[in-house]
């Protein structure tokens, strides 16, 4: 399940869609670790995929009607007289309006609105029950009625709380792309063409991609490449598939795993992914990536022929590196020339094992 996700972000003639399936597995959290269930998690990462970038009213009344949140999140066992709070709560508090936008009543009765939506246990698909379903009125954000679970989510992205849930969504996915925490006159503006554009999130996309800052040195520099990100773009710049540059065998050691996000809250970023461990870990997936690199595709070629600085241009430029700083570019030449000044075997695989370990390299 994992192969076909990283192999389909290598591949994409899209990679922005696969790009959005990661930023909502992170956001949209659920976990191998409790879900259990392979099926529902590859669903929900289709279901990532197809509503990714559509309006986010239709993801969210997506993916909170599929088994592995359901799950995830113990909305399963919401049921009339006995509601679970679990889902009620992060909807509000990490999915869509962040902590202080709404009180301890207006999550209790959103649990209430949603009893009754639950897993089919013979199917392993959604299913609603009326009779575990509460059907008294119910008080949410000064609103009385008897809510039924999808209308809390029409309210909160298309009611009163509209433009919370654009700000709040907007500051996310700009700190996913771009760099952290985005002053909040960049964010308003952003929040404010997100809601002009009918809370499509291709529409919000479009609005950050168009900004100047996303060009800005900041932004260029402002992210520290995920493990996914990191072990996709070495296979994507040396044609390598997952059967042959094998991740799975390092990515966990990296710091994340497909399918097995920490917590409900997601990933963090930056120095969450910077330990020595993933520096190790790192490491050997470079080590696989130069043989393998060599044996299967052999896109850097003989760099013994050309000069030392072409040498290392040649291998800045496989993997994408266009500005490399002094520090790196002479480094990577030092080894070069210290090579030929021996035995000479070991250039090419180490110009390949080096440069995805440079710090360019690491940035997103």
């Amino acid at each position: 399940m994992s192969h076909f996700w990283l192999d389909r972000c290598r591949t994409s003639p899209a990679p922005i869609v696969e790009k959005m399936v990661l930023f909502w597995h992170g956001h949209l959290c659920s976990s191998m670790d409790k879900v259990g269930d392979h099926q529902a998690m590859f669903e929900q990462n289709q279901l990532f995929r197809i509503h990714g970038l559509g309006p986010v009213e239709t993801l969210l009344q997506t993916v909170s009607t599929q088994a592995a949140m359901l799950e995830y999140l113990d909305n399963d066992a919401n049921v009339a007289g006995r509601p679970n709070e679990n889902f009620a709560r992060e909807l509000m508090e990490l999915f869509v309006l962040g902590v202080g936008f709404y009180s301890e009543d207006d999550e209790r009765e959103s649990a209430r609105a949603w009893t009754g939506h639950g897993v089919n246990r013979d199917t392993g698909q959604y299913e609603f029950r009326n009779d575990r379903h509460d059907s008294g009125l119910k008080t949410f954000m000064g609103i009385t009625r008897n809510w039924n679970g999808p209308e809390i989510i029409t309210h909160l992205v298309t009611g009163a709380p509209l433009i919370q849930a654009s700000r709040f969504l907007a500051a996310k996915l700009w700190s996913y792309l771009a760099y952290p925490n985005p002053g909040a006159a960049l964010v308003d503006d952003l929040a404010s063409e997100f809601r002009a554009g009918g809370m499509r999130i291709d529409a919000l996309l479009r609005a950050i991609l168009m900004r100047p800052e996303f060009l800005s040195t900041e932004a260029r520099q402002g992210l520290v490449r995920t493990p996914i990100e990191f072990v996709v773009a070495a296979m994507r710049h040396t044609g390598l598939p997952c059967s042959e540059a094998r991740p799975e065998w390092t990515i966990e050691g990296m710091g994340q795993q497909p399918y097995y996000p920490p917590n409900v809250s997601g990933w963090r970023q930056n120095r969450y992914w910077i330990s020595a461990p993933a520096v190790w870990a790192k490491s050997s997936f470079s080590s696989r990536v130069r043989r393998r690199a060599i044996e299967v595709n052999d896109r850097l070629g003989d760099t013994q022929s050309l000069s030392v600085n072409a040498a290392v241009d040649a291998a800045l430029g496989l993997f994408g590196i266009d500005q490399p700083s002094s520090t790196t570019t002479n480094s990577l030449r030092q080894f070069v020339t210290e090579e030929r000044a021996s035995t000479r075997w070991a250039e090419q695989s180490g110009l390949l094992y080096l440069t995805p370990l440079t710090p360019e390299f690491q940035l997103a």
